[in-house]
């Protein structure tokens, strides 16, 4: 009787579009050993480890209860499991990390306990005796499976192979089951994934940036930004490593870090680019940015850009006709250059299931840009430099710490394992804090004098007007603040006494709202007209937009760095002595003194980092140069002693074994919130409404994809009480649309909702 691995829905008895199981072990294992090629070489031990978690992963298939459960028959469903078998035989030969690959390969690597659960279960050594003579019948090559070799490897090294081998498995696995569906369901392979051809994409760049160049009117500004881009090609060809890439806003470093990507990628024979931001305003900036310098059009399957709003989850199990390129893109990063978030990126390294798994092998020998880097969560800083330092010294790979502001990730809290030392690619001589100096800072002198929301409303007006007469500054200003409900009481105060002038920009708005607001912003800055643009923290990172004037509520250091970013971006400002001229004003907020719970982020490194800014600068008499590395530096090496790097634990559960704990415990953001679709958008509630139908009637990750612009994040306590307003796409699509109140000036107000419903 034929042992078969998969059943298929066009053939209730078995036939040729039954896969057999030996063909189904064969193909995982060499797709496995593929794998673990191209993230090290022929020779390692990862090789071998892949091939035997490929040949064994599915053994426990071999047993009759299984084939009967493929035929329609009832079985006792505890009796078809088949992962613990496999496990238990790679344990038995002495590979550790291929038993968790094995174990984890459905519902996710276990902790360490569970995995010795399941051998020890009835469905693993005994069911791997059962089913070995029929299995090494079919497939001899299992015979010639030897004990794995003594490895010298501390934990958290085999912590690491273990995910690369589990991630080998689980794409051959998936690869395997879906080049098989396609071709039962009559449907040609899936296209190969485009080349990474990084000397001809490097060509292009220098070519558009020195096109760029030539329309900087500044020319300290020019001459700084090619003084970058060289010190970035000329490090590109030091060896593989951890860089540090520290450049004030207005220096061009995303595309010379591109440029230093590209050479250095060419130069080590590394397979593709992985481009990480913190935020979608970056993410969705750059990546315009990124191909229109390699002239690189939107359907090129070259460029991946891949965050979370709009992911419908994992597509396992699906069948051929409902998946795609970009579904295949999206699990394992095939394509030569990514661009996606800090939440994808960090989260995917220390999770445990099979979705966001599959793509760290095709992390391995890659060049990964961690645009803004300062923004990673101190609370995970020694977990995650841990692994990047892993990721650089054992798999080949180059990082590049970009910002302004470089964190302390060398910091001596940390033991040496987890401390990432990187070499810096601007050269001290180059100075460029000091070359591309636009602003004055304006620090509030005492704690007494917190201001309303009016007094702030006048200033930003009269200081506005003032540079507007004094020069050829626009008659513009922008204010940020800590909260959503401050920027909505600031952004009325000036509409009553601006009108059509001012605008709102917040997460209460979906993408393509705030897209609106920020080209009709930059267009009225260009035309220098009245603009007064009131923000959260959104802003800061990555936006170019350009201010004469920026007023930020207090806040940690490096939010107030950022701001300034948006002042004078241009280096365009200069008073009658040549000087900066663009002005950024701190500012204390009565609303946040009066009630801080309101006012102020519940974060509690936030709320560390505006003290320690506080304490050991303002209130000490001293005020912190936001151009000088070496404030920037002792600020973080104080915010850094104020608590734990690594508060959850999470290196000493990697040392454990506990993959289900360590993806508990890494979460880079607040885990209560949900994307909703926005639906009562007026402006576009009829795109809206079609794309939900065509979700409705093809749930692909490209219909999903299209939403993401539509959508936002609320917290699930918002979503309960507003329940009334939230209705799901359908039965079986349980993604949230809201039909609640949308105001076309600010958003999604929960709030605004609340007070419909009372009157």
């Amino acid at each position: 009787m034929s042992i078969f691995a998969h059943s298929h829905s066009s053939q209730l008895e078995p036939g040729s579009n039954w896969q057999l199981l030996p063909e189904h072990l064969r193909n995982v294992a060499s797709l496995a050993r593929s794998n673990a090629i191209g993230t090290k070489d022929a020779e390692s031990s990862l090789v071998h480890s892949a091939w035997m978690a490929g040949l064994l992963h599915d053994l426990g298939k071999y047993r009759p209860e299984f084939q009967q459960m493929l035929r329609g028959l009832n079985v006792q469903r505890e009796r078809t499991y088949h992962k613990q078998a496999g496990a238990a035989k790679a344990y038995e030969f002495q590979d550790v990390c291929v038993s968790f690959a094995i174990a984890g390969h459905h519902g996710g690597l276990p902790n360490r306990t569970d995995v010795e659960s399941a051998i020890l279960s009835g469905n693993g050594r005994d069911v791997a005796a059962q089913v070995w003579p029929a299995a090494c019948h079919d497939l001899p090559e299992l015979t010639s499976l030897q004990p794995a070799r003594p490895q010298l490897m501390d934990a958290l090294t085999a912590d690491l192979q273990t995910r690369f081998i589990f991630s080998c498995l689980v794409d051959a696995d998936w690869t395997d089951t879906a080049a098989h569906e396609r071709h039962a369901s009559g449907l040609p392979p899936e296209p190969p994934p485009a080349q990474f051809e990084p000397l001809k994409w490097l060509e292009q760049l220098l070519k558009s940036l020195e096109e760029k160049g030539s329309l900087c009117r500044e020319s300290h500004v020019r001459s700084a930004r090619r003084d970058v881009l060289n010190a970035c090609l000329d490090a590109a060809n030091l060896p593989i490593g951890t860089f540090s890439l520290s450049v004030p806003t207005g220096g061009g470093k995303t595309l010379a870090s591109l440029a230093f990507a590209l050479k250095h990628a060419a130069v080590h024979g590394l397979r593709r680019i992985i481009y990480v931001a913190p935020y979608l305003t970056i993410l969705e900036q750059n990546e315009n940015s990124i191909r229109m310098a390699l002239g690189l059009h939107h359907e090129t399957d070259a460029l991946f850009a891949h965050h979370s709003p709009s992911d419908p989850g994992s597509t396992e199990g699906m069948k051929a006709n409902q998946t795609d390129s970009a579904t295949r893109r999206a699990e394992n990063w095939d394509a030569p250059l990514i661009v996606t978030t800090n939440v994808q990126f960090f989260e995917s390294l220390f999770s445990n299931k099979p979705p966001r798994c599959r793509k760290v092998q095709n992390i391995a020998r890659s060049v990964i840009i961690l645009d803004e880097c300062q923004s990673l969560p101190p609370d995970l800083v020694a977990p995650t430099c841990g692994m990047l330092g892993q990721l650089a010294t054992e798999w080949n790979t180059t990082i590049v710490l970009c910002t302004a502001t470089q964190p302390a990730f060398s910091h001596e809290q940390l033991p040496p394992s987890e401390q990432l030392k990187a070499t810096e690619i601007i050269p001290k001589s180059t100075d460029l804090f000091r070359r591309l100096k636009r602003i004055r800072m304006i620090w509030p002198d005492t704690t007494e004098n917190a201001m309303d929301w009016t007094e702030i409303a006048q200033k930003m007006a009269s200081t506005a007007e003032s540079f507007h007469r004094s020069g050829n500054a626009s008659p513009a200003a922008l204010a940020i603040v800590n909260t959503r409900r401050a920027a909505r009481e600031l952004f009325t105060v000036l509409r009553e006494r601006f009108d059509d002038s001012v605008f709102h920009l917040s997460t209460s708005m979906c993408p393509s709202h705030r897209f609106g607001i920020l080209q009709t912003v930059r267009e009225r800055l260009r035309d220098k007209k009245r603009c007064f643009l009131i923000a959260t923290q959104l802003i800061e990172a990555g936006v170019d937009l350009d201010f004469p004037v920026v007023f930020r509520e207090m806040a940690p250091l490096e939010s107030i760095i950022q701001a300034a970013g948006r002042c004078n971006r241009e280096g365009t400002l200069r008073d009658e002595n040549g000087l900066t001229h663009g002005q950024v004003f701190v500012f204390r907020s009565l609303a946040a003194k009066n009630d801080p719970q309101l006012y102020f982020p519940p974060d509690r490194w936030y709320t560390a980092g505006r003290s320690t800014l506080e304490n050991h600068f303002l209130n000490a008499g001293r005020l912190p140069q936001i151009d000088s590395p070496a404030d920037i530096s002792e600020y973080y090496t104080r915010l850094y002693y104020t608590a734990s790097l690594d508060k959850c634990g999470i290196q000493s559960s990697r040392r454990n074994f506990n993959f289900a704990d360590v993806a508990e415990k890494y979460q880079l953001i607040n885990q209560d919130s949900s994307s909703i679709t926005v639906a009562t958008w007026e402006q576009q509630r009829e795109i809206v409404e079609k794309l939900i139908n065509a979700v409705r009637r093809d749930p692909s990750r490209a219909n999903f994809r299209r939403l993401s612009p539509f959508q936002l994040n609320l917290r699930h306590y918002e979503m309960e009480k507003q329940k009334h307003s939230i209705a799901v796409i359908s039965e079986n699509i349980r993604q949230p649309v809201w039909y609640g109140p949308y105001d076309n000036e600010i958003g999604l107000n929960p709030e605004a909702a609340d007070s419909l419903l009372l009157v």
